[in-house]
């Protein structure tokens, strides 16, 4: 696995000395992109049970170490983005690492298509770029979307103002949590979104979409997700409502999560925020809820480069003291998809990006 990381590592750096005066000469606009998000967590770990380690101590970590490039020539368009804070496990037809590579095509703004993989149209946070976080975690909603996938999609932007939509077709959703028993039957399975949205400048967003993942001879995975945001002057609200139907090939399973998100920038370097999560498992009639009260601290020239986030979370719901919880730092609710902390917890996260 390591001789895998290491080719992969001087494929990218040579690819980079290469393109780079290959592409000005040609007149293409390129560019390289990259990113670390350094982490510093304790738990409070009031309910650990059964065999589970306490982790009520420091942890250093990394949330992503990406590297990236972007090419544009005229009408075409592509992109190609890997992540060294994954494993390399085969996941769906691609090595896990490769996190986006796709090349596409825009006629206009009306319509664009791409092929590859990248994030499916379903749900709002999921598809903000992880460097653009309010908090340092993806929410307790990601393990409900269709993840990445591997497909073709078309796309238009800007249609009678501020109208746009998106229409995916392509493999089964083998990343996605929700989805079981499709990674290794990729022909016989598939995967559908569709999303429409409206933008009214930077003020306000928002969308609808849903999504399907079919698992042969199983039971397919329903997802529909609403999301609303808000910015006006220094101030920032979001809303997102998603809920997904038969997941794990299990028919009875229904789960609900939404988030209320509100965020004030006091100044150019300093930003606070709040977000509640509330998960529900209808099979096993089970709720969760996390509540995240943090501050943003912006060091660098932008908004991205040395960012400091800080957060803690309150854990709430059944699968706080109680044997529902699997007594880890992110647990599910009591067996259901979405995951979230069933204890306290204090994120701290450091971001350098180029």
């Amino acid at each position: 696995m390591n001789n895998k990381l290491i080719a992969l590592a001087v494929s990218v750096s040579v690819t980079a000395a290469l393109a780079t005066p290959l592409v000005a000469s040609a007149g293409v606009q390129s560019k390289w992109f990259g990113y670390s998000q350094l982490t510093l967590e304790s738990l409070s770990e009031k309910t650990a049970t059964g065999s589970a380690p306490a982790q009520d101590g420091i942890r250093f970590g990394a949330d992503r170490v990406r590297i990236g490039y972007k090419i544009k020539d005229g009408k075409v368009f592509g992109k190609l983005q890997v992540d060294f804070n994954k494993s390399g496990q085969d996941q769906g037809g691609f090595n896990e690492i490769i996190k986006d590579a796709e090349g596409g095509y825009k006629f206009s703004d009306a319509a664009s298509v791409k092929l590859g993989q990248y994030k499916t149209p379903v749900g709002m946070d999921f598809n903000r770029s992880g460097k653009k976080l309010d908090i340092t975690k993806r929410g307790m909603e990601k393990k409900l979307v269709l993840e990445r996938s591997q497909g073709i999609m078309l796309s238009g932007r800007r249609i009678a103002g501020g109208v746009g939509y998106d229409l995916f077709y392509g493999n089964a959703a083998a990343r996605s949590s929700a989805v079981t028993g499709s990674s290794t039957d990729l022909g016989n399975n598939s995967s559908y979104a569709a999303r429409v949205s409206y933008d009214m400048g930077r003020l306000m967003h928002v969308e609808l979409s849903t999504g399907k993942s079919s698992v042969d001879g199983g039971t397919d995975y329903k997802v529909t997700d609403f999301g609303l945001g808000y910015k006006r002057g220094p101030m920032s609200a979001q809303f997102e409502y998603i809920t997904g139907k038969g997941a794990q090939n299990n028919a009875a399973a229904k789960e609900k999560v939404w988030f209320l998100h509100f965020g004030y920038q006091f100044s150019r370097k300093f930003e606070g925020v709040v977000r509640y999560y509330d998960a529900k498992d209808s099979d096993n009639n089970l709720k969760l809820s996390n509540t995240y009260i943090g501050a943003n601290l912006f060091l660098g020239s932008n908004k991205t480069n040395g960012r400091l986030q800080l957060n803690y979370v309150i854990a709430g719901g059944d699968g706080v003291n109680s044997t529902n919880t699997y007594g880890d730092n992110v647990s599910g609710n009591g067996g259901g998809v979405a995951k979230g902390y069933t204890d306290d917890a204090i994120l701290v996260q450091y971001q350098v990006s180029f």
